[in-house]
């Protein structure tokens, strides 16, 4: 197995936030206190096998970890290292991971409030309207198409950060993972917080089981966190059973239809973005049971509150990517068995002409055939 941990001394807690409806609150709501955890000497952040950090670790070896450790607990400044255990020179970054104990190192006297948790919780369906609908036509406008599958219908304006997490902590979000000066007026619905993407992709993206890892200017790499079915591919078009020509999904391609309009996510909101995917899949109960660790969502009914301008949530379809995946499947299997029936058809039919029997016993009309 592989664990993650930081010394206890080096975390503060975050203070119980109530409604956050202007900047100071959410800035307070933001800033960690005085309180830090006493019950262990350490919080353990991540555990996984090996085999499932490898997964996602890839070419990057420990620079995966170097940067997902920097992302949870100093996620503007990176200023920790990550040491492997009984070590005490930092991990290289071509270090390949091992199934060990790292720790994250903080310098004496530093101290941090860990990356909040997005539970991303059930949401109610609504008409879009206003800012939803707003949005959705200007993300849709700039990409065209999915990033990811060049799908150009039907496609969703996918959120990159949920909308009830309100204006004023997606501003704190975007200041702290992009670095990128910061307006007041800046909306959580504004075109920088959405993309692209297919249905069936925007299902798992939605639920933080579909990341975007950076690799250079306008190109990242999915990685897909959701664990798929027995004998199911998880693949650009949904789930579909072994063996499928079809791409899949992990380790495949994504990009920006129009890198060169204005106003196109930055890679620090596809940052957050990933890391809430990897606290899904391997957060540690240590930091999951942390005093107000999770963010505090809008608790109001909101417009658009589907996420997904219309369709329904994936808390009342959760199998809804695998599903739409099996529609296209069969589709493609009605088309294919459709063609073999003609193709059979057209033989006899060369048969009947070569043994000179075409026309005989058949009627006016029987030959003809309709294909759709």
């Amino acid at each position: 197995m592989l664990e993650l941990r930081v010394n206890s001394p080096s975390v503060r807690l975050y203070p119980e936030a109530g409604t956050i409806s202007d900047d100071v609150l959410a800035a307070a709501a933001m800033t960690p206190g005085a309180n830090y955890p006493t019950s262990t000497p350490y919080i353990r952040l991540l555990r996984g096998p090996l085999d499932d950090f490898a997964r996602y670790s890839r070419q990057e070896a420990s620079q995966w970890l170097i940067d997902i450790a920097h992302d949870i607990c100093d996620p503007a400044r990176h200023r920790g290292s990550l040491l492997p255990r009984q070590r005490w020179c930092p991990v290289a970054a071509t270090d390949a991971l091992t199934a060990s104990t790292y720790r994250y190192d903080l310098p004496v006297h530093i101290t941090v409030g860990l990356s909040k948790i997005s539970p991303r919780v059930g949401k109610s369906v609504t008409t879009a309207t206003g800012n939803v609908s707003t949005m959705a036509d200007r993300v849709k406008g700039r990409d065209g198409e999915c990033w990811v599958s060049a799908t150009i219908i039907p496609v969703v304006n996918s959120h990159i950060c949920p909308k009830r997490m309100g204006d004023h902590i997606g501003r704190i979000i975007f200041n702290t993972f992009t670095s990128l000066p910061t307006t007041p007026d800046l909306s959580i619905y504004n075109e920088m917080f959405g993309l692209t993407l297919s249905e069936t992709l925007d299902t798992f993206f939605d639920n933080y089981e579909l990341g975007l890892r950076y690799v250079s200017p306008n190109n990242y790499v999915c990685h897909m966190f959701a664990t798929a079915p027995p004998n199911t591919e998880l693949t650009i078009l949904g789930g579909f059973r072994r063996p499928t020509a079809l791409a899949p999904i992990h380790g495949h391609p994504a990009s920006p239809p129009n890198p060169q309009h204005t106003n196109v996510p930055p890679p620090g909101l596809f940052r957050w973005h990933y890391l809430q995917c990897v606290l899904k899949r391997f957060a540690h109960n240590d930091y999951k049971n942390l005093e107000n660790i999770m963010f505090s969502e809008l608790p109001l009914r909101m417009e658009g509150d589907s996420d997904d301008d219309g369709t329904d949530s994936e808390m009342e379809w959760p199998s809804k990517g695998l599903d739409l995946g099996r529609v296209v499947e069969n589709s493609i299997e009605e088309r294919e068995e459709r063609h073999r029936t003609v193709a059979a058809w057209n033989d006899r039919c060369e048969k009947g002409v070569n043994s000179g029997l075409w026309g005989e016993g058949i009627e006016e009309g029987q030959g003809a055939m309709e294909v759709e």
